[in-house]
């Protein structure tokens, strides 16, 4: 699957932590809300997806800020998971800003400062914002591990946006982007090459996230050219929307409301998000993320449960020695009359006396054969909300 590309923690980070980036602060006073803003996203992103891959300016404030908030022993769990990687902005578009007779409107440039290019003191350069004093041996080990998960743009990547940029003024394919060929690519004025920038930098961003696989919350203008390469990229938003109206069905708390309501340990994330039963629900979810109405959402979740053969196809002889003929029957009888409740209320019912870890061993057994986003809600979210309430 593929992961979830965040540059929002490192706008947020720059603009409070960098002293020069006072002018980007509208209200310092918006700071606690932006931070919980930020946080609870960032949570409820590591639930719903695979991965999260940061975006890094210099210094790698992003990890500092994930340690803070989380706890170290959570991200470094986070991190051999694969769950949050890091890209290191290394290189990028610009543009002229006055006319300058026969030389194009823009240019790509490469960072030279260590900071800019240099992963390893990337991340010591940010964990200077850790808010705990660590042992030098443990930043060591802390930039050992991230640096396993960072990745550096493609090579060339700015020289071929600036191409693209030019090409597509002069191929006209701008034109429905507020930037028809009107006139000579050498004649545009300020504005007009301040909009060229923007577009150049939108295909330097998209081919970032196409190389490595990344989908985005950030709208592209380029996306309405319809290009086949673009497609891949899916909406994120459409993807929560999933997660909620499933949960909605099943009548517990969407992710975001957990996090919110304080109802979530972030201490357990990398537990919830590890195992096949994780693994499966996010498989799932993206799987069906191309619905998004919300009447063809539930009829996909009501068909996944309703069509799960992992009680009618398995074998009966194992079966039965596992938990004896009247659970069985229970348990048959619970999935045919009822999908939405049925598996999981059915097997707490009837097989409690006999031990339930005996029919885990057995769906476990079978690599998770007949499974339903529903086992997922029942075993892992409403447990975090029965704790919460005792």
């Amino acid at each position: 699957m593929v992961g979830v590309y965040n540059d929002n923690l490192n706008d947020f980070t720059r603009k409070y932590f960098i002293k020069g980036n006072e002018h980007l602060i509208k209200d310092v006073n918006n700071f606690p809300l932006e931070y919980e803003s930020i946080k609870n996203s960032l949570i409820e992103q590591l639930l719903v997806h695979d991965s999260i891959t940061f975006k890094v300016y210099g210094e790698n404030i992003p990890i500092a800020f994930l340690i803070n908030t989380l706890g170290l022993k959570t991200v470094e769990a986070l991190l051999e998971q694969k769950a949050i990687n890091f890209v290191l902005w290394n290189s990028g578009v610009t543009y002229n800003v006055d006319n300058i007779p026969g030389i194009f409107p823009l240019q790509s440039f490469n960072f030279s400062s260590s900071v800019h290019i240099d992963p390893e003191e990337s991340i010591m350069s940010g964990l200077k914002f850790l808010s705990n004093s660590y042992s030098r041996k443990i930043r060591r080990n802390i930039t050992r591990k991230v640096i396993k998960n960072y990745k550096l743009p493609p090579k060339n990547l700015a020289e071929d946006a600036v191409r693209f940029g030019h090409e597509g003024y002069k191929d006209n394919l701008f034109t429905d982007l507020g930037l028809p060929m009107e006139k000579d690519i050498m004649d545009l004025n300020q504005q007009e090459r301040k909009r060229l920038v923007n577009l150049a930098t939108q295909c330097y961003d998209l081919t970032l996230l196409s190389t490595y696989q990344l989908n985005t919350y950030n709208s592209f203008d380029l996306l309405t050219l319809n290009r086949s390469e673009f497609q891949k990229l899916k909406d994120l938003n459409a993807i929560e929307n999933v997660v909620d109206e499933i949960f909605r069905i099943e009548g517990v708390p969407t992710f975001s409301q957990l996090v919110n309501e304080g109802l979530f340990d972030v201490k357990d994330l990398p537990k919830i998000r590890e195992g096949k039963n994780a693994e499966k629900f996010r498989a799932w979810i993206d799987s069906t993320s191309s619905h998004s109405d919300r009447y063809e959402i539930t009829r996909e979740y009501i068909n996944t449960i309703t069509n799960s053969k992992s009680i009618l196809e398995r074998p009966i002889g194992k079966l039965t020695r596992v938990l004896g003929v009247t659970a069985l029957g229970g348990i048959i009888g619970s999935t045919v009359a009822g999908p939405i409740g049925a598996l999981s209320g059915a097997v707490v019912g009837n097989t409690m006396d006999i031990g339930i870890s005996l029919f885990d061993s057995y769906v476990l057994d079978n690599i998770f054969k007949g499974w339903t986003p529903k086992y997922y809600i029942d075993k892992q979210v409403r447990p975090l909300i029965k704790n919460q309430t005792i």
